[in-house]
């Protein structure tokens, strides 16, 4: 077990009789440095110890590339390891005060980097935002972190602080680093906004680098470094205490699995409030001493192959919404190619899942693989702009096991990367040579634990299922001001509980059936909870029964209504919902008749509109929904005893209903 004298002499102060556990086990106040129990290598070591190591060995390689008015720039890890301190310096110039929030809300760029290193440098705590939150959600997040400054890519991020400031009393000013604040008219006089170059100059200029210097020099690996908010089944996202062992053991258990022997070029787009994109993007880049580039914010609404084709990355990590939308895209081309074409993609498909497995098992691989690769298989990763990955990634949350399969036919294996915030990212990786067959289980698989941590399935069933958890020196210190949730969530003997149902095989192999907690995963990774949107659904649609949003691991969130009805007569319409409707100008009577009434149909949509509005990010808006006849009830079988939803078998039992509103959904 390793902790600093200082955190012991704390942990004997701090003493609760209460709960041994308490501070030693776990924390919810990042005050306190956790012990690092475990495996002993790698040793453990803050983030500003490596990262200074780091920018001496990678001095004037470049750190990051990006576009700023369409022209390529990049910055050295040298200069990268200047602004970081020059940031450190500004913090503590302008009073931030020491462990105090510093929250960061704008699509990536080397400054959200720069903040969240220098926030660290400077002992502060750094935690992103996602760009989509509304105002309220904004406000949880600085009021429960106690932000003191915010970092903020445009106006349109600053006119929502410009709103609940008010409210934020600690908030001491807003620094901008996509836009002017020169050019922005409507900031009250009482506001302090700075430009980025502006406020870097005010580090640059300080006298505070011994200060910076002896700051994160007093911090220790078991210290928290960041909070990461997530969502929760119900009520406000949890604050996840990561620590810098936390990140920094996960990051070397990842450095001894990837070998890549040409320049290690990461493309970054998935916002780096998430905890895959820190773990790479931020902290395992340095690690490596990688290339970063920053693709466009609009990305994922299509520029991100042209990042792509440009950069050709050696390491790429998918959501799995991106993965889906490359499939949909090489489908239509599929279907565009001519006959001679799609013959010649359907041979070389047929060789791609047995080569793949020979080629990443040192095995012979079938006649004309060789020749299905130079034609076939190359072109393709070359038209994606993956003709140099070595490793292809998805995490976030599950991918069809048909996309899987169709990209191992093009000689494209995916490895899932399964995990979640509490355990800094990753708990599981599936890599090839864990497995000896690309079978049904293997398409299903998230593959063997971390190296140092351990797994297991708690209260398995007769089929070995039962709820996946583990331990080690990943697993998160505890969830901010929340005791309760902590341990509810770590067990006494350590162990993380994921919420995940699973079993593993023989092998280690792990695969997951399915989740105890209510949370929706959409397939950009996104973590919903639908009770809280049907409750919004409800309060604005009175005449609805029942409802149940759709969207696990689906490219938007769909939802079921049912309508109030007349007791006495099936399918007739409650006189209460009658007369709404009646108000709007329809005649339905019956569900049918609303199902078929295009005034009933814009109503509702307005009233839909009206719930997307106060949802707190666009991921959890409702695109789509359809009335279904009947109502969810015991006798039904749709809700238990206690009136819960059984939402499998919803699920099950208007499959079609489900499927037609994703039918025709645009990419």
């Amino acid at each position: 077990m390793y902790i600093s004298e200082k955190g012991f002499h704390k942990i004997l102060n701090t003493y609760d009789k209460q709960d041994l556990r308490k501070h030693i086990d776990w924390t919810t106040d990042f005050n306190h440095e956790l012990p690092i129990k475990g495996i002993s290598d790698p040793r453990p070591i803050t983030i500003p110890e490596a990262f200074k190591q780091d920018c001496t060995l990678f001095l004037n390689k470049p750190a990051f590339s990006y576009k700023r008015n369409k022209i390529q720039q990049s910055m050295s890890y040298g200069a990268y390891y200047s602004a970081v301190l020059d940031f450190a310096s500004a913090l503590i110039e302008i009073n931030v005060t020491e462990l105090s929030a510093v929250n960061i809300i704008g699509f990536n760029a080397p400054e959200w980097n720069i903040a969240f290193m220098g926030s660290i440098h400077a002992h502060n705590l750094p935690v992103g935002i996602y760009t989509t939150n509304n105002p309220e959600a904004c406000f949880y997040v600085s009021q429960h972190s106690e932000c003191e400054l915010l970092i903020a890519d445009t106006r349109e991020q600053l006119k929502k602080y410009l709103t609940i400031w008010d409210r934020l009393p600690k908030l001491k000013a807003v620094v901008l680093y996509n836009d002017n604040v020169n050019h922005i008219t409507n900031i009250p006089t009482n506001r302090k906004v700075y430009n980025w170059n502006d406020f870097l100059e005010i580090g640059k200029k300080s006298k505070n680098l011994n200060l910076v210097e002896e700051r994160y020099n007093q911090l220790q690996p078991g210290n928290c470094c960041t909070l990461i908010y997530t969502s929760g089944t119900t009520g406000n996202p949890k604050g996840v205490m990561l620590s810098h062992d936390n990140y920094m053991f996960t990051v070397a258990q990842h450095l001894k699995k990837y070998k890549i022997d040409d320049e290690i070029r990461i493309v970054s787009y998935l916002p780096l409030s998430h905890v895959a994109a820190q773990l790479v993007d931020i902290v395992g880049i340095f690690r490596w001493g990688g290339h970063l580039y920053y693709a466009n914010p609009d990305a994922l609404q299509g520029s991100l192959i042209v990042t792509l084709k440009e950069v050709r990355p050696t390491f790429f990590l998918g959501v799995p919404r991106v993965w889906e939308k490359i499939y949909e895209e090489m489908q239509k081309v599929g279907k565009s190619n001519g006959f001679i074409k799609n013959l010649i993609a359907k041979w070389a498909k047929q060789l791609g899942k047995d080569g793949t497995f020979a080629q990443t098992h040192n095995q012979q691989p079938p006649t004309c693989f060789g020749l299905a690769e130079s034609i076939v298989y190359k072109q393709v990763k070359k038209a994606l702009g993956l003709d140099k990955a070595v490793y292809l990634l998805f995490g976030a949350a599950p991918l069809s096991p048909e996309i899987r399969e169709y990209f191992l036919s093009l000689n494209m294996y995916l490895i899932n990367a399964y995990g979640m915030s509490e355990c800094g990212g990753v708990q599981t990786l599936s890599l090839p040579e864990d497995f000896e067959k690309f079978d049904s289980f293997f398409m299903k698989s998230a593959g063997k634990a971390l190296e140092g941590t351990i797994m297991k399935i708690q209260n398995a069933d007769k089929d070995g299922n039962g709820e996946i958890c583990y331990k080690g020196r990943h697993i998160f210190m505890g969830y901010y001001k929340d005791d309760q949730s902590t341990k509810q969530t770590i067990d006494e003997d350590g162990f993380l509980h994921s919420g995940d149902v699973g079993r593993i095989d023989k092998n280690g192999n792990l695969i997951i059936t399915g989740r105890i907690k209510e949370l929706i995963i959409t397939a950009g990774g996104e973590n919903i909870a639908p009770i809280l949107i049907e409750n919004e659904v409800k309060n604005n649609l009175e005449f609805v029964s029942n409802c149940m949003v759709i969207g696990d691991n689906r490219k938007y969130l769909a939802i079921l209504l049912t309508l109030k009805q007349d007791q006495s007569q099936v399918g007739k319409l409650a006189p209460e919902v009658i007369s709404e409707f009646n108000a709007q100008g329809s005649l339905a009577t019956t569900v049918e008749d609303a199902k078929l009434d295009p005034i009933i149909q814009r109503y509702i949509q307005r009233l839909i509109d009206k719930t997307n509005s106060s949802v707190i990010s666009q991921a959890q808006q409702i695109r789509k929904w359809t009335i279904i006849e009947g109502d969810f009830t015991i006798e039904t079988g749709e809700l238990t005893p206690t009136l819960k939803l059984k939402r499998k078998i919803v699920e099950k039992k208007w499959q079609g209903e489900i499927e037609r509103m994703y039918q025709f959904a645009k990419l």
